[in-house]
């Protein structure tokens, strides 16, 4: 339940600039929903640092990935210039032209 309030109350706030309303399917259409959340919450265990770097790479590429922006460090909303203050990143890690060295980002 806290979950979905916390996703409702995103999704009502959002501002319009930020939905791809030309990527809705219909079924996004008919049940007037604006395409930003997954329709299910899948869990994942992080056992180790390894699988939290790699999580926290997707995590702050994903929407470069989805080309709502081209750096990582343009996306206002991400916890990546937390990381950055802390040195766990380099201000200009994760942007289109050095995609290549982000290797394996798809964590299904």
């Amino acid at each position: 339940k806290i979950i979905s309030l916390i996703k409702w109350h995103f999704a009502w706030n959002i501002d319009e600039k930020y939905i791809m309303k030309n990527q809705l399917s219909k079924s996004n259409i008919k049940r007037k929903e604006k395409g930003i959340w997954q329709r299910r919450y899948y869990e994942h265990t992080i056992r180790n640092e390894e699988s939290l770097y790699k999580h926290l790479d997707y995590i702050h590429f994903n929407s470069v990935k989805h080309n709502c922006i081209h750096n990582v460090k343009d996306w206002e909303f991400s916890s990546f210039h937390k990381f950055v203050n802390k040195g766990f990143y380099d201000i200009n890690w994760g942007n289109m032209e050095n995609i290549k060295h982000i290797q394996d980002l798809e964590l299904e």
